[in-house]
């Protein structure tokens, strides 16, 4: 039996196996980062919530307290508000979890005078909403997860922000 001896690279191959390996790391880098812009593109929209919200009309109050929405699209493609609804569950499970165990839904008909929807919202738009701040609608935000939902052109199932109420909103009503 004779024993084989281990084949060698001469420098020239050496250096093609170095320089391919490094283009396949790079190429594989390239290709992911294409792949992560691709899935992070599209409208994004940034959505607030406050609560304990008046209306100033000249120099006369509104006596109705609102729920205020202020929205921005802070994505790269603009997209159109179709709805603006709130959406009340129970439990954190079913809030976080489930998502479509919803206890109460509520739509919002007209939630602004100056941006009317369907809304055609562009990149850096900010587009504001106001819903009714009702007592039972506190009492949900207090016992349970309340959420106010901006739905688009661009996502089936909304862009949604916990309404959370500020103290002030039980003594104010």
């Amino acid at each position: 039996m004779s024993a084989t001896t281990p084949y060698v690279f001469n420098p020239n191959e050496l250096w093609t196996v170095v320089i391919a390996a490094y283009a396949a790391i790079v190429s594989t880098f390239v290709l992911g980062w294409d792949a992560y812009k691709w899935l992070a593109s599209g409208a994004k929209i940034d959505l607030t919530a406050s609560t304990g919200m008046s209306q100033i009309r000249g120099m006369k109050k509104d006596p109705k307290t609102y729920i205020s929405v202020i929205a921005m699209n802070v994505g790269d493609r603009p997209t159109t508000i179709t709805n603006l609804g709130m959406l009340y569950y129970t439990s954190w499970w079913s809030a976080y979890f489930w998502r479509r165990n919803t206890k109460k839904g509520f739509i919002i008909t007209q939630p602004s005078e100056t941006q009317r929807i369907p809304y055609r919202f562009e990149v850096g738009d900010q587009w504001i909403g106001l819903a009714d701040q009702e007592e039972d609608i506190i009492k949900m935000a207090k016992s349970g997860y309340l959420f106010m939902v901006l739905y688009t052109t661009t996502g089936r199932s909304g862009t949604r922000v916990r309404v959370k109420p500020k103290e002030s909103d039980s003594t104010s009503l």
